[in-house]
């Protein structure tokens, strides 16, 4: 170990693509911490509009991009009503499922400043929990944008905004997407 200042932080996102925004959470927390658990949320949902590819899928991208590292753990988690349920429950579920992984309170969130985990906990849940806020303004991207791209068929934008081992899983990621009726509606349009 590199002695860094924490043992395991935590990450959660929906990864609707994986892009570069959110390999920037993980490159901080990998400077910052021993090892990294990465939930998938929405796990339990697939083929909407804001969650169209299932676990399987997002977690594959996660591991085409840090392989079978033991200092990653990626688990899926399911919502604990709708994603849209930002309470103080929804936090302990949260920490509940991370204490099933890793045995204890996380020591660090790692999160973007477009989130707003902070609304997702009592501050009591998490007094000895560090929030590490990561300014994804330098990198303008989000999922629905490469969602957009792969609507398009516009592989070469889609290629500049995700990490290049994910460049091979192009078709099977856009079949996926394609296949709920909202992104065909949306292809077609686009068509049109």
């Amino acid at each position: 170990m590199d002695n860094k200042p924490y043992d395991i932080g935590v990450i959660c996102g929906r990864f609707q693509t994986f892009h570069i925004g959110h390999e920037s959470l993980v490159d901080t927390a990998l400077k910052l911490c021993d090892r990294v658990l990465i939930l998938v949320g929405s796990a339990q949902e697939c083929g909407t509009e804001r969650n169209p590819l299932n676990i399987d899928t997002r977690i594959r991208m996660l591991r085409e991009v840090y392989g079978n590292d033991n200092k990653f753990i990626i688990k899926g988690l399911s919502d604990l009503t709708d994603e849209n349920d930002i309470r103080p429950e929804w936090g302990r579920y949260l920490l509940d499922n991370v204490d099933r992984y890793i045995y204890k309170k996380p020591e660090v969130m790692i999160y973007g400043n477009d989130e707003s985990r902070s609304r997702w906990f009592d501050p009591n849940d998490i007094k000895d929990v560090t929030e590490v806020i990561v300014n994804r303004s330098r990198i303008p991207i989000s999922a629905t944008a490469v969602r957009g791209f792969m609507v398009k068929d516009d592989r070469r934008e889609w290629q500049t905004w995700v990490n290049p081992r994910l460049h091979k899983m192009y078709n099977e990621i856009r079949d996926e997407l394609m296949s709920v009726p909202y992104y065909a509606a949306l292809r077609n349009e686009h068509k049109s």
